[in-house]
């Protein structure tokens, strides 16, 4: 919960207290022993009442090295492909890219090889991304 906090990402305590229980996968820096990143997923119902992971990423600017980032979304990808066959389990994952630099051709390429599609676009223009997880 702090981490969100010390580094700005989240300004408000209760939010941060509430995403902590979304944490899907946490991203570790040894050598600090300190947490680097973390990607949460929130399980929601769509329009048809059938679920999928809103999926949000967060690194901490001094962890961000090339790769990272990757390797955080390959890894909740992975774990949630292992509960795809339980009942009520999302089908797929969700996410909206916040960060226009993250709508770059090599960053598009990049979500294609880890599955995601171009789904549209918020009210608020940001790119809006989701993956099958069968």
């Amino acid at each position: 919960m702090t981490f969100w906090l010390q580094e700005g990402a989240l300004a408000n305590p209760d939010e941060a207290w509430r995403r902590s229980w979304e944490v899907a996968c946490v991203l570790h820096n040894v050598e600090s022993d300190s947490i680097a990143g973390a990607c949460t997923v929130a399980i929601r119902l769509d329009d048809q009442g059938v679920s999928y992971g809103f999926v949000r990423m967060f690194i901490r600017p001094a962890s961000r090295l090339a790769g990272l980032n990757v390797r955080l979304m390959e890894k909740t990808i992975e774990g949630f492909k292992g509960l795809v066959r339980e009942n009520g389990a999302p089908g797929h994952l969700v996410a909206t890219v916040e960060n226009r630099k993250l709508e770059r051709r090599a960053v598009q390429k990049i979500l294609t090889k880890l599955g995601f599609t171009q789904a549209g676009r918020t009210v608020d223009g940001e790119l809006v991304i989701q993956r099958s997880l069968r």
